[in-house]
């Protein structure tokens, strides 16, 4: 690597997301010939960028290309590029983080099997002060094994989704808004890959729905009222890509009147969540995080790899 000048800037309110000095002192041992300078405030970064080619941020505004004349690369360990929309300058490459995929894959897994085998459903009776729930749970309970699930949005997380669920004999059809001209090598027969087209036709067999769609590419309330009816009653709804794709007040009418068993949601129309949402209330089956499926001890961890990676090629 033949970069002078890496600025880091990478500070969140999650301390997950926040880099720490073990980062930046990995970062100068890979590159000892480059200056890396290690910015705390906005304001620090943005001092820094006219001598800088590489910038290791969170975000970036548009308004800071013309601070950076000397500004080659942009690496953000944002998964999707709505999360600072740009029109980068032609000298500048934006890539965005694409290690994210087993970390939010352990959450949809964990997600399913808790749901499926009884255990939120437990916990509700719990909480209530039930004691011996037992009935509660007849006809709630199904095996993870020999289900279907559909993944919306097949991409590097989509697939590493499905591919985690395949030693759980999962069956998975992933959706794509363009034709993929190969089969993922750890697809069984049955496994399949389909176009956006065919999303009405599959979804009256899945058993699992799982959505993992950016928000830039035309997905506003894809999942709506007449494609939540197509699915099974006892299918159940996972979002962990963008609340925009699901139609919020349609979803809620359908747990409500048991027109799909349930709903496990990461992420919302608005965020955060407030209480005029149509989700917000203790709906039958609805399961809520905080848009946090990819929250790790190791999540900095993994970036920075995806950093020299980077820096290296």
């Amino acid at each position: 690597m033949k970069t002078e000048s890496i600025v880091v800037f990478q500070e969140s309110t999650v301390p997950y997301f926040c880099i720490k000095a073990r980062h930046v002192a990995r970062l100068r041992a890979a590159y000892p010939q480059a200056k890396v300078t290690w910015c705390r405030s906005e304001r620090a970064f943005v001092r820094t960028l006219p001598k800088v080619q590489v910038a290791v941020t969170w975000a970036f505004r548009q308004e800071w290309f013309a601070r950076a004349p000397l500004l080659r690369s942009i690496l953000s360990s944002a998964a999707g590029r709505d999360f600072f929309p740009l029109t980068p300058p032609p000298q500048v490459k934006v890539r965005q983080g694409t290690f994210h995929g087993p970390l939010m894959a352990e959450t949809v897994l964990g997600l399913m099997l808790a749901f499926n085998r009884g255990i939120t459903e437990a916990y509700r009776c719990q909480l209530r002060g039930e004691l011996w729930p037992r009935e509660r749970l007849y006809g709630t309970m199904r095996l993870l094994r020999g289900s279907h699930a559909v993944i919306v949005g097949f991409g590097h997380i989509g697939a590493t989704i499905g591919r985690l669920l395949k030693p759980f004999g999962v069956r998975v059809t992933g959706v794509r808004r363009t034709p993929q001209t190969h089969r993922p090598r750890w697809f069984d027969k049955a496994d399949a890959q389909v176009t956006l087209e065919r999303l009405d036709e599959v979804l009256p067999e899945a058993d699992h729905l799982i959505l993992v769609l950016p928000s830039d590419t035309g997905t506003d309330n894809l999942i709506d009222a007449a494609r939540l009816a197509r699915l099974p009653r006892h299918a159940v709804v996972y979002n962990v890509g963008r609340g925009n794709c699901v139609d919020e007040s349609a979803l809620a009418k359908a747990l409500k009147t048991g027109a799909v068993r349930g709903a496990c949601l990461d992420v919302f129309a608005q965020e955060p969540l407030t209480a005029s949402s149509p989700l917000a209330k203790n709906l039958p089956g609805l399961v809520r995080l905080p848009h946090a499926s990819a929250f790790a001890e190791e999540y900095m961890d993994r970036f920075i790899d995806e950093v020299i990676g980077w820096l290296d090629r």
